[in-house]
């Protein structure tokens, strides 16, 4: 009786991104003796449920402090390392058209707490004030479903 739901359907979803900063911590990872973390900037294109963190796990590089797409033993390692346990995903800036006015509206919010503490401690912070980055690589594009 009737097919898939419309939101059920699978659909396009493009991520664009660029490497900030990088470090490498003494955390053996599965058959590694340190572990390798990366900034990223990412600007998603489209905006499909949990798309940044699916596309991030799809190319291998999930996001930590994700306990649905990420690595559990790795997060808790990281997090007692750290002493940060929480999803080290940020929206920094969103746009978009008011839906009645149509007039453009931009939201920012700077980081805080735990997660801007951790900024600093890796020595990301001037990497992120700084805006320099190299360009953004080639998009991420899969199919969401």
């Amino acid at each position: 009786m009737g097919g898939p739901r419309a939101e059920n359907l699978p659909q396009a979803a493009c991520t664009h991104w660029r490497r900030l900063a990088t470090v490498e911590l003494p955390l053996a990872n599965d058959r590694y003796p340190s572990s390798r973390y990366a900034l990223l900037e990412l600007m998603p294109e489209t905006g499909r449920r949990h798309q940044i963190r699916r596309h991030l796990k799809h190319i291998a590089h999930p996001i930590i402090g994700d306990a649905t797409y990420g690595k559990g033993q790795h997060n808790r390692a990281f997090a007692a390392h750290t002493g940060c346990a929480r999803l080290l995903l940020h929206c920094a800036e969103m746009s978009f058209a008011h839906p009645l006015s149509g007039v453009q509206l931009q939201i920012t919010a700077p980081l805080s707490g735990p997660f801007a503490t951790l900024m600093q401690t890796l020595g990301w912070q001037a990497a992120l004030e700084s805006g320099q980055a190299c360009e953004y690589h080639p998009a991420i594009n899969t199919v969401v479903s």
